[in-house]
Formats: C-alpha cells, structure tokens, sequence
C-alpha cells in the first residue's frame, strides 16, 4: 500500500525529533555537516578506544599524555579511506574496530534486553498450596 505524501511527511518528522547523540534529535544530528556528524560519532567510539587501552600505542602524542582517547580523523586519513567513525587509533584495521565496538562500548554500555539477574526461586517441583 503507497503512503500519502502526508504520511511520509508524518513520520519523517516523527522520525527527526527521537533523541540521538549527546542531548540532540536525529533530525538536529541528520542536518549537520557530513564532517561534524564523523566527529561526533568518533566521540562516541573514543569512549570505547579508551576503555580497551588503544590511547597506550597511539601515534598521537595528546592521547598518550592524556591517557585516553582524543583523537580525531585528518584530512589524509579520510582520503586514505579510514571508518569516519572511529579515532585514528583504530588505524584502519577491522581488529581494532571491532574490539573498540565488542570489547570496549557493549561493556561499558551494555545492552538492555539482558535476562533479569534473578529469576526468582528455583523451583524443586512441588507447588505450594
């Protein structure tokens, strides 16, 4: 069944005022430039950068100093094709990525349909009246 052109229009905006990174909307962080959107996500990965240590053998001397990640892409590194959503640190290497992505924000940022801890007593199999 097609959509109206009203009902695109409906849900488009519905779709930009979900909240998105860092207090903005999807709508606010979709009409920012290309550039601006790459750095605020390498923000986000930069948490998990830190967490899993990258800032001890990066290149850049400002995250050694801070003993964190705080990198960003340079020109060069765009055009040599690195994920614009990662730091430098991840080097362009799908290893590093992705132990940045697994290893670094689903441990600090685990995800919230995990099993309750406690499920309740075990049962022997005899109810109780």
């Amino acid at each position: 069944m097609a959509l109206s052109e009203a009902e695109w229009k409906r849900r488009e905006e519905e779709e930009d005022a979900e909240p998105w990174y860092f207090g903005m909307t999807w709508g606010e962080f979709r009409r920012l430039p290309e550039r601006k959107q790459h750095e605020i996500r390498q923000r986000v990965t930069q948490f998990g950068a830190t967490h899993v240590g990258f800032w001890k053998d990066c290149a850049l001397g400002k995250c050694r100093r801070a003993k964190r990640c705080v990198g960003f892409l340079s020109d060069a590194q765009y055009k040599a094709g690195y994920n614009a959503a990662y730091p430098p640190c991840a080097r362009g290497e799908e290893t590093r990525r992705a132990k940045i992505l697994y290893d670094g924000l689903e441990k600090l940022f685990p995800s919230r349909n995990d099993e309750p801890k406690y499920a309740g007593r075990p049962s022997d199999g005899v109810e109780e009246c």
